[in-house]
C-alpha cells in the first residue's frame, strides 16, 4: 500500500482564496525523494549497473514517497575532465600516419603519402634530435666528472636560437564526473503530528542509504553420503539457519566388536554472510496543492535528476547549539529499547544530504532537460 511523507504537514497560511486579505497558501514546492530497489535476480543478461549503452535495470519503487520543501540551495554543477598533452612533433606524424591509414584510398597510395609525410617531418625535427642527443651527451659527461647540470634540449634551444620547439599542446577529452547534490533542511516539530512525520522522514532515508544483511545462499534441503556417513540439512532462507543431521551408519571396529548407529544433531548460523546494495532514491521538483497526499502534482522544470545513490546523512539535533527537549518526550518513550521512538523528543533537527548521480549526463540529456 502506498503513503506520504510531508515536510511540513501543513501550508504556512491555511485558506481558499489564495488571492484574498489573508494570502492563503495556493501551493508549495517539494523536492520529492522515492527510494527504489534494483533487483538483481532480474537483471538483463546478469548485468545491473546504470551505464551500459541501451541497458535497462529492473527496480522495484518503495511504495512511500516522501516530500520536503524545497531546500535553500538549488544548484547543478556540469563537469568535463580535459588533460594537457604535448604532442610533439613525432606524435604529430604518427597522427598523421595513423589518419592516412584510417582514411579513403588503396594501400599503394596511403604508403606513398606515409612516406612523404616523414621524409618531411624529418627535416624539420632534425633541430630537435640535435639539441636533445647534445645536452643528453653534456648531462653525461657532468655526471662522470661529478658536476651538475639542468640544461635540456628545449632550454638549450632557448638559450642558443631564441626559441623553441612547438610542443603541439592539445587538450584531451577524458570523461565527465557523476553529478553531485547537497541539500539542507532545518525541520521544525509544531505538533506531535509533525513530530512524528520528522522522524518518519529521516528514518525513510537513512534505511534507503545502508546495507542490509543477506544470507548464504543455498537449497532448502540436501543429503551427502561418503564412506558410511550421512549428511542431510534443511535450511531456513529466511533466517539464515542450517539444521543439519550427521547419521554414521552402524559398523564394527578391528575386534569385530559392533558399533551402533550415530545421530548428531546441530545448527549452523549462515545469516549476514553478505551486505547487500543499499537502495536508490528518484529525486524531482514538484508543485503539490494545500491538502495530503500528493493532490495536484505538477512538475518544476528546474532541473532534472538521474537516478542517484545517497552517500552521506547528517542529523543534528541540537541544530541551536543547545539541547532542547519536550517536556512530554519521555512519556511516550517505550520500555522496550528495540521499539522505533513514536515521535521526535527535540522540537527541531537539521538534516543534511548528499546524492550522487549513477549515470553521467550527455548533451542529448541536457537537452532533455537534466
Amino acid at each position: 500500500m502506498s503513503s506520504t511523507l510531508k515536510y511540513p504537514t501543513r501550508v504556512p497560511v491555511v485558506g481558499r482564496d489564495e488571492h484574498g486579505v489573508e494570502g492563503a497558501t495556493g501551493s508549495v514546492d517539494y523536492l520529492r525523494i522515492r527510494k527504489f530497489n534494483i533487483n538483481f535476480d532480474k537483471a538483463p543478461r546478469g548485468y545491473g549497473g546504470a551505464n551500459l549503452p541501451g541497458g535497462r535495470q529492473n527496480v522495484d519503487l518503495d511504495p512511500t514517497t516522501a516530500y520536503l520543501a524545497m531546500p535553500a540551495n538549488i544548484s547543478a554543477a556540469y563537469q568535463s575532465n580535459y588533460s594537457t598533452v604535448d604532442v610533439g612533433q613525432a606524435g604529430v606524424m604518427g597522427l598523421e600516419a595513423a589518419g592516412t591509414m584510417m582514411g579513403e584510398g588503396d594501400s599503394k597510395t596511403k604508403s606513398d603519402s606515409i612516406k612523404e609525410s616523414m621524409q618531411v617531418a624529418a627535416s624539420s625535427m632534425f633541430p630537435e634530435i640535435a639539441f636533445n642527443k647534445g645536452t643528453d651527451i653534456a648531462a653525461s659527461m657532468a655526471n662522470l666528472a661529478g658536476l651538475e647540470t639542468q640544461l635540456d634540449g628545449k632550454s638549450a634551444m632557448a638559450l642558443t636560437k631564441g626559441k623553441i620547439m612547438n610542443p603541439f599542446t592539445e587538450q584531451v577529452f577524458n570523461g565527465v564526473t557523476f553529478r553531485n547534490h547537497s541539500f539542507s533542511w532545518k525541520m521544525f516539530a509544531r505538533n506531535y503530528k509533525e513530530g512524528q512525520e520528522i522522524l518518519k522522514i529521516i528514518q525513510y532515508i537513512k534505511t534507503g542509504m545502508l546495507p542490509t544483511l543477506g544470507h548464504a545462499e543455498m537449497a532448502d534441503s540436501g543429503s551427502s553420503t561418503s564412506g558410511g556417513k550421512t549428511t542431510a540439512w534443511t535450511y531456513n532462507k529466511e533466517t539464515g539457519m542450517m539444521n543439519q543431521t550427521i547419521t554414521v551408519a552402524a559398523s564394527e571396529d578391528e575386534n569385530g566388536i559392533a558399533i551402533p548407529e550415530s545421530v548428531t544433531k546441530s545448527k549452523r548460523n549462515l545469516s549476514g554472510r553478505f551486505l547487500k546494495t543499499p537502495k536508490r532514491f528518484n529525486l524531482e521538483f514538484v508543485r503539490l496543492e494545500p491538502g495530503n497526499g500528493s493532490t495536484g502534482l505538477r512538475r518544476l522544470p528546474h532541473y532534472r535528476f538521474q537516478p542517484c545513490i545517497c552517500s552521506t546523512f547528517n542529523v543534528n539535533y541540537t541544530p541551536d547549539g543547545q539541547y532542547v527537549s519536550f517536556k512530554d518526550a519521555i512519556a511516550k518513550f517505550s520500555q522496550n529499547a528495540q521499539a522505533p521512538l513514536p515521535s521526535m523528543m527535540v522540537p527541531a533537527v537539521q538534516i543534511d544530504v548528499a546524492f550522487a548521480e549513477t549515470k553521467i549526463v550527455t548533451a542529448e540529456d541536457a537537452a532533455k532537460g537534466y
